[in-house]
């Protein structure tokens, strides 16, 4: 029987994918050792859990690394939040709108943000052909991705929070929230404003190693020791499935 690797390389997950797809690679499948891919076009958001050395912020950083390798400057652009400065550096370039490594920072960008993903916001003489093409505006996707979440939204003041409202409309305004955030206290947690709200939204979520006593976390799912890098990624379009996520070298 074929087992997921305890180690998978981004060049051995890029060999079995295929380069033209849309979707992100991330890792294989435990059941088909297939490639499982992000279609962040079609589902916008990610929320994944995990405690010290699971691997979360490695996956975060593999998310930007695999939006810089399939998008140009002109289609995607990346602000990264990263308290702890375990991102430093993973992402440079024209890729790279903002890097905010503190509260100030942070909400000051998404303050800007806010106003240019608000005036994507479709008015009143938008046809329904351009609804269905999104082409009442033009310019880049935004990802937004946010490590140890759990110290962004602590101490009364949660700069993400004022995308809030603008996240069921993100397909319609290229708007995705990648969100990275410590098993312990996330059953409190949950009930944040936006975690709550990507909850509501049916949003994918990858639960990774954590301790079972926080209880049931994703989709009804205990938290479980795993080996670094897995996971149990729950969609709604095809439930629960064990994943290995590839590597990316800091």
């Amino acid at each position: 029987m074929r087992l997921l690797p305890r180690r998978l390389s981004v060049v051995e997950l890029n060999e079995l994918s295929d380069p033209s797809g849309t979707g992100l690679p991330i890792g294989l499948d435990e059941s088909s050792l297939a490639p499982v891919h992000l279609d962040l076009d079609r589902e916008p958001h990610l929320v994944v859990f995990g405690d010290a050395e699971c691997g979360k912020t490695n996956l975060i950083r593999l998310i930007a690394r695999q939006v810089v390798a399939r998008r140009t400057p002109a289609q995607a652009r990346l602000v990264i939040a990263d308290y702890r400065r375990g991102l430093l550096g993973a992402v440079e370039g024209d890729h790279l709108l903002d890097y905010a490594p503190s509260r100030q920072v942070l909400a000051e960008g998404l303050g800007s943000i806010r106003e240019a993903m608000t005036r994507r916001l479709p008015g009143p003489d938008v046809t329904p052909q351009q609804l269905r093409d999104r082409s009442w505006w033009h310019g880049p996707d935004l990802y937004l991705l946010v490590d140890d979440y759990d110290l962004v939204a602590s101490g009364g003041s949660n700069p993400v929070s004022m995308l809030n409202d603008l996240l069921p409309l993100a397909r319609d305004i290229g708007l995705h929230l990648i969100i990275a955030r410590r098993v312990g206290g996330a059953a409190r947690a949950l009930y944040e404003p936006v975690l709550q709200h990507l909850r509501e939204l049916d949003s994918p979520g990858l639960l990774m190693s954590g301790n079972r006593e926080e209880g049931a976390i994703l989709g009804g799912l205990r938290p479980q020791p795993m080996p670094p890098g897995r996971g149990t990624l729950v969609r709604r379009r095809d439930g629960a499935r064990v994943v290995q996520t590839a590597w990316s070298e800091p």
